[in-house]
């Protein structure tokens, strides 16, 4: 089977994978909780006869089919909390990646296309993108069922990402005229609390007795706000800090504040930097009002950046869709996603794909272009992959990957 016919069995499946997809878009589920959506995924695979590991995380699953060169097909599983489907809903658009995914591992098995190739194809479908619902994922931690709050986290931790020699990816967008975006970045971000800790006191007979936290946060708020007019607006660093405690009581000074923020960037270095300095901040304005202050750092996600050369492929195979001015470039993103995560040990795209109407993150999320979102990118995907498996030239190597791991698990993750 060539290429072409590859892509015609795509247009011949194409009321299935859209029914598919509509049918993942109505079971929205929160992180580590996709049961449903993991027993659709399962349900499909052993339809083709795909083998597949699942539970992996309470809802991962990963399939695999063929030998050779290992891409992963990498999508997200889980919803977020709003007014439809009894309290959720898919407004990020992760039902159409697994249905994409999905779609794409079906195809290949039941042509055959992997048949006399050295290509490997490996669906990982991941868990918990979102970085919501901290209790129970803690709960899930403490309980020994995950390693870490993020799906990707925890599969890259526990060795499902070892084998992979590069990674596709897609989400949706929010662009309205164009039909793609190709090699976007995604911010890395870390959480931070600040405590401050001083002395209570009478507010009114005796308030210089008292070390007042409050002062200690809004004194530190400000200086933050200082301290971001000397970050280039192209390092896309953002910080956003709120006093989420403010301690106390009108007649009593404040003698415990909390304040909290996360730290975005859009390169590891500057996201380091950053946090250092927000650090710092928080140390020297305690000092200043004689406050105690105690740090507590949360690991988010690692800024995301793309594979150069894999992103040629998937463009050459866009252009077959679209023009070349219907193709966003080199778009900087506040927003983040774990998909950075992978993209520090391993080849890496994530490219966009619209057709939605309304806001991302709220009840008006809709998937008004079925054809572009679902149809569309399956044939991107599956382009790629054939790509991929005609030229070995095109194939990207991953590059240190033992000693990239060990320093993200060391000194991200924080597993020492």
């Amino acid at each position: 089977m060539n290429k072409k016919e590859l892509l015609d069995t795509v247009d011949r499946k194409r009321e299935d994978i859209i029914k598919l997809g509509d049918m993942l878009f109505n079971c929205p589920e929160l992180g580590f909780k996709e049961f449903e959506t993991a027993g659709i995924i399962k349900k499909n695979l052993d339809n083709v006869g795909i083998k597949y590991e699942s539970e992996i995380g309470m809802t991962g699953i990963k399939a695999e089919i063929g030998n050779g060169y290992n891409i992963a097909l990498v999508a997200d599983m889980d919803a977020l909390p709003g007014k439809n489907f009894e309290g959720r809903i898919h407004s990020c658009g992760h039902s159409i990646q697994t249905a994409v995914m999905l779609s794409v591992v079906k195809i290949l098995a039941e042509t055959g296309f992997l048949e006399n190739t050295d290509i490997k194809v490996s669906a990982i479908f991941t868990p918990a993108e979102e970085f919501i619902d901290f209790d129970y994922r803690d709960g899930l931690i403490e309980e020994g069922k995950i390693k870490y709050r993020s799906g990707k986290q925890h599969m890259i931790a526990s060795g499902y990402f070892d084998d992979v020699d590069c990674v596709l990816s897609a989400h949706a967008n929010g662009e309205r005229e164009k039909k793609f975006d190709i090699n976007s970045t995604l911010a890395g971000f870390k959480a931070k609390k600040a405590v401050f800790k001083g002395q209570a006191s009478h507010s009114g007979a005796a308030p210089f007795l008292g070390r007042n936290t409050l002062h200690g946060a809004v004194l530190c708020e400000n200086a933050i706000s200082f301290l971001k007019d000397q970050f280039d607006p192209a390092d896309g660093v953002k910080i956003n800090p709120v006093i989420t405690e403010p301690g106390g009581s009108v007649n009593i000074i404040p003698d415990r504040t909390v304040l909290e923020t996360y730290i975005r960037a859009n390169s590891l270095d500057v996201l380091n930097y950053a946090d250092e300095r927000v650090n710092g901040c928080i140390k020297h304005c305690a000092e200043a009002l004689e406050l105690q202050y105690e740090i507590e750092d949360t690991i988010g996600y690692m800024p995301l950046s793309q594979s150069a050369e894999l992103n040629k492929v998937i463009k050459s195979n866009m252009l077959d869709i679209c023009g070349e001015d219907d193709i966003v470039k080199n778009v900087i993103s506040g927003a983040s996603g774990d998909v950075g995560d992978l993209g520090f040990l391993i080849p890496t795209v994530q490219f966009g794909f619209s057709g939605i109407d309304g806001i991302f993150h709220s009840d008006s999320f809709k998937i008004a272009d079925k054809e572009n979102c679902y149809i569309n990118t399956v044939k991107i995907i599956c382009g790629t992959i054939a790509d991929l498996a005609a030229n070995q030239s095109l194939r990207v190597k991953r590059e240190n990957f033992e000693e990239k791991k060990e320093y993200y698990l060391n000194n991200w993750l924080m597993e020492k």
